[in-house]
């Protein structure tokens, strides 16, 4: 039994340390395909930012809409009513999509 024991040990050894090289390797390959999305989460970061910072400051958003609505009345009216048909367009769409969830 003892002969066993040494040859197994420098088995398990040279397996584990196999095995470590080859979990460094995998995280070098993570972080080289990670570099490509890096961007997109940066822009994600920044978009989250700006909501927060809309969220927490609604007056700056309302007088910069009261000010662009009294400086360009009719484009601004327009672009509201473009937003408002979406916006319906979109609830009858979701009325839809669950009406037919419900038939199936």
């Amino acid at each position: 039994m003892s002969t066993a024991e040494p040859g197994r040990a420098e088995q398990l050894a040279r397996r584990r340390q196999m095995l470590v090289l080859r979990s460094g390797q995998l995280r070098g390959q993570v972080v080289d395909q990670l570099q490509v999305v890096q961007p997109v989460w940066l822009w994600a970061d920044r978009l989250q930012d700006a909501w927060i910072w809309l969220r927490a400051n609604p007056l700056v958003v309302a007088g910069s809409v009261l000010v662009v609505a009294v400086w360009r009345p009719r484009r601004s009216l327009g672009l509201a009513l473009r937003l408002w048909s979406g916006w319906k367009l979109l609830q009858r769409a979701r009325t839809v999509g669950s009406t037919t969830s419900r038939l199936f």
